[in-house]
């Protein structure tokens, strides 16, 4: 009896010092796994914070050569105008100085006629072919109606509106892009054991909550 018994217990012991060993081993791959995690954690973190960094850094530079691209083309559509503005009234001005010159031309003729139309016959014969050479026609100018900048103003408009339309666009593209990466990525819950994860508890302040005196 004596002999089986010892023998029993060494079995029994050498049984549990097996499974203290296997556990260890259990344990010690579990911990060195977790450990593996943590490892590509943190340095899935490191990358993610380099990536935005850079993302942010060629963000800024792609929109402030954006913003000059823009500044340049205000700036050319304001020197067209001024260009434009400036040759269109030159242009007029000079045809002014012709017409005022040749309506001050009449005028003095006109001043002429009258004071020699009072005097003697003979001298007003005499100056009647000076007097009598006029200009035919009158200057064959035509004056455009097209002098409006208006159509100008609703195309830089239109060109503002098609901008903010598609950078509207563009930024939900972006939005929509930024917001998928993620480091460690979003599942949705299905079962109860993983909605119980984001479960929270929350308390009724009976100084605001609303009681119902129709009922018992």
């Amino acid at each position: 009896m004596n002999k089986h018994k010892t023998h029993d217990t060494v079995t029994v012991a050498e049984q549990r010092t097996e499974q203290e060993k296997h556990l260890k081993e259990r344990l010690k791959q579990h911990i060195q796994e977790i450990e593996k995690k943590i490892q590509e954690l943190r340095e899935a973190v490191k990358y993610h914070k380099r990536s935005a960094q850079a993302a942010i850094k060629d963000s800024e530079r792609i929109f402030t050569e954006l913003i000059c691209s823009i500044e340049r083309s205000r700036s050319e559509v304001t020197q067209l105008i001024k260009d434009q503005e400036k040759a269109a009234v030159s242009r007029a001005e000079e045809f002014l100085k012709q017409l005022e010159q040749k309506m001050g031309d009449l005028r003095s003729k006109e001043a002429e006629l009258e004071q020699h139309l009072h005097a003697e016959d003979i001298c007003f014969l005499q100056s009647f072919h000076s007097l009598s050479v006029l200009p035919k026609d009158s200057p064959n100018i035509s004056i455009s109606s097209l002098h409006s900048y208006d159509n100008v103003q609703k195309s830089v408009s239109h060109l503002r509106k098609k901008l903010e339309d598609f950078c509207h666009k563009e930024i939900q593209i972006i939005s929509s892009r930024v917001n998928s990466i993620q480091i460690i990525p979003f599942i949705e819950p299905k079962t109860r054991e993983e909605f119980l994860q984001y479960r929270n508890h929350f308390t009724l302040d009976p100084d605001t909550v609303y009681w119902n005196k129709d009922k018992p």
